[in-house]
């Protein structure tokens, strides 16, 4: 099953199928668009520059929205298949048309790079083209720079970038640096550059500096192996913040920026310990990408860090990293025995879980903490709000003030709920009823996926719900109000909420409420979830949307 079809229940096919045949004429073309929202000093994409000319027809299929070059990210991190037969039938459609030039040629060669994508055939694709005797050169060319500068769909244009750049024509370098600095399409646009400049790493650097979403995964991936010391150096303090995840590119940053020499010379600043901060509770944290153990400095580089830390860390995020790293030496659950032979022996691990308590214990944190949660910077007021975990203050009266201010902004109800108690709850509830669009939000069950513009007020209820189960008999009319949700998720959040109460619990209108809800309900899954709980049934742990 493809990942379209298994998360989303739709496939490339469905959207493409609606595309006319070779739109060339519809403007703009990608290329014009993204070339006129150049900023011209800075060189980047303007703030707030609109989605690409295809992304509604793209939309319009499906039930979210992939943030631009994320479904490439995906696929060549986490999935890696390289489809060689719908490759083989691309290249057939290219040499028909190189073969016979025609418009129904080419608008096959288009629509089939519409349905099927481009980044798991491009590889396979252009090995069969390196394997081929006798290819008419100037026809592809003129084919593949036609779909990179006129075609208003992505899929052909990161196809026309790949083979662009096989020629390496020095003519076609500000093609690439245009295209380059949309994440949708930095990928090809590098590989492309590395293929054709004279200085390929400065190229690759220079738009890295410019995109902060998967392009700069992929660009910061093919730097970690640079020996230039000025590249080293921005790896260290600017290559791994990127807006996906920290990470993806703590790892690379650490061994290709030499984070262990930089940590051993005497003149850390305030700004490299930073950036170490961040990168070692990235890799501690790990996740998707390779982590503290795969990095065999990291037992000294932790050690140095916690070094400078006792001196002069003032920062909330160095403090973070502190817990992080108290945390990670204290789990009972690792397998310590092999981390030893990287560095992390029982007597060091016990060196620096003394150097982590001492730090912790430091009396200045509990003023920057509380400084923090009276911030109106949301980063800063979100580090407090976790520092404050470690420290044992209380922070709700610091996030009831917030959502009383902004009671529509989702992210502060989620704050109130997380430190609700029965002495709160009633009043929680009160301004919920009081300030959410609650009839806006119960237009009835459907299914849809209730994220980005437009679901803000569902949000709110959503970070609600999840936490009713422990207030039983609380928030009735929020309920009511998520089982008539459009979403699944809060249909389900709402149910989860009831099964936790106990139906001995339940007012006197829920099972009525129940049998309204199973009559209208479109999700066979969730009718079943109604039925348990009218017959009085626990729900399983863990339901989801």
């Amino acid at each position: 099953m493809g990942l379209l079809r298994l998360l989303f229940g739709w496939s490339r096919q469905e959207f493409a199928e609606s595309f006319p045949e070779v739109p060339l004429d519809r403007q703009p073309s990608i290329y014009q668009f993204i070339q006129s929202h150049i900023q011209p000093v800075q060189k980047s994409l303007s703030a707030g520059s609109p989605p690409l000319p295809d992304e509604e027809q793209i939309a319009a299929n499906s039930k979210i929205r992939w943030a631009p070059g994320a479904m490439d990210g995906v696929s060549t991190h986490h999935i890696g298949a390289k489809e060689t037969d719908q490759a083989k039938e691309l290249f057939t459609l290219v040499r028909a048309y190189w073969t016979s030039p025609t418009a129904k040629n080419k608008a096959k060669v288009y629509n089939f790079l519409l349905e099927k994508g481009t980044v798991s055939l491009v590889d396979p694709f252009l090995q069969s083209l390196r394997e081929e005797s006798r290819v008419n050169h100037d026809r592809l060319y003129e084919l593949a720079k036609s779909f990179a500068t006129e075609a208003p769909d992505r899929e052909p244009v990161k196809f026309g970038i790949a083979v662009v750049g096989l020629y390496g024509q020095k003519q076609d370098i500000e093609i690439y640096r245009t295209l380059g600095v949309h994440d949708e399409f930095t990928l090809f646009c590098a590989v492309a550059l590395q293929n054709t400049s004279e200085y390929p790493e400065i190229e690759v650097w220079d738009l890295a500096k410019l995109v902060q979403g998967w392009g700069r995964v992929h660009l910061v991936e093919r730097l970690s192996e640079t020996t230039n010391p000025e590249i080293k150096d921005w790896l260290l303090r600017e290559g791994y913040k990127n807006s996906i995840m920290y990470e993806y590119l703590a790892f690379p940053c650490a061994r290709g920026g030499g984070l262990l020499a930089a940590l051993e010379q005497n003149n850390v600043d305030d700004d490299l310990l930073l950036s170490a901060a961040e990168i070692i509770q990235a890799l501690i944290i790990g996740g998707p990408a390779e982590n503290i153990d795969n990095y065999d400095d990291g037992a000294m580089v932790v050690e140095l860090f916690l070094d400078e830390m006792e001196q002069r860390g003032t920062g909330l995020v160095q403090f973070l990293t502190v817990s992080t790293i108290h945390n990670f030496l204290s789990a009972k659950d690792a397998d310590w025995p092999a981390r030893s032979n990287r560095g992390w022996t029982p007597e060091k691990r016990q060196e620096m879980l003394d150097q982590c308590s001492n730090i912790i214990r430091q009396p200045r944190w509990r003023d920057h903490v509380l400084s923090g949660l009276d911030s109106s910077d949301e980063q800063e007021f979100y580090n407090a709000d976790r520092a404050a975990a470690v420290l044992a203050i209380d922070p709700w009266p610091f996030h009831w003030e917030r959502v009383q201010q902004q009671p529509l902004q989702q992210g502060r109800w989620y704050g109130v709920m997380k430190n609700c108690n029965e002495s709160r709850i009633a009043q929680v509830i009160a301004l919920a009823e009081s300030t959410l669009p609650l009839d806006r939000i119960a237009t009835g069950a459907a299914t849809e996926i209730g994220l980005g513009p437009g679901y803000e007020a569902h949000g709110c209820l959503d970070f609600i719900l999840q936490e009713l189960g422990r207030f039983p008999g609380y928030g009735n009319r929020l309920i009511e109000t998520g089982l008539k949700s459009p979403t699944i998720r809060a249909r389900n959040m709402a149910l989860k909420a009831l099964s936790e109460w106990g139906k001995d619990k339940w007012p006197g209108n829920v099972t009525q409420l129940l049998e309204l809800a199973r009559r209208d309900e479109p999700d066979q899954e969730v009718r079943e979830r109604i039925d348990d709980l009218i017959a009085g049934k626990p729900l399983e742990e863990g339901i989801g949307p």
